[in-house]
C-alpha cells in the first residue's frame, strides 16, 4: 500500500519520482524491500485500525503491525503518533 500511495503523490505533484524509480533507489541502497505478506492478512489487520479514515494509513500500519511489528518509515505525524515502532 506504500507503494501505491509513493505513485498516488506523484500523480499529483508531491513527490518528484514515481514510485517505481524510488523502489528501485532503496532496494539498492538498503536492505528495505515490499513485503510479500497476502493482501488479505493486511486487509484483515487494518480492520482494526480505528484512528484514521484514510485506507493508506491503515493498510500501512497493518502491514507493519503483522510483520510482527516491524519497523515503518513515514514522515506521517499521525501515523508514528499511532505506531510507536515508526521512523523518520
Amino acid at each position: 500500500m506504500a507503494f501505491l500511495e509513493l505513485e498516488y503523490l506523484h500523480e499529483l505533484g508531491r513527490t518528484k519520482f514515481p514510485a517505481r524509480d524510488l523502489l528501485k533507489k532503496v532496494e539498492h541502497e538498503t536492505n528495505l524491500r515490499l513485503c510479500d505478506l497476502p493482501f488479505s492478512t493486511i486487509a484483515s489487520a487494518a480492520l482494526e485500525e480505528k484512528w484514521t479514515r484514510d485506507p493508506f494509513d491503515r493498510l500501512i500500519v497493518a502491514n507493519a503491525k503483522a510483520n510482527g511489528f516491524a519497523w515503518l518509515i513515514s514522515a506521517d505525524e499521525l501515523m508514528r503518533k499511532h505506531y510507536p515502532r515508526t521512523v523518520w
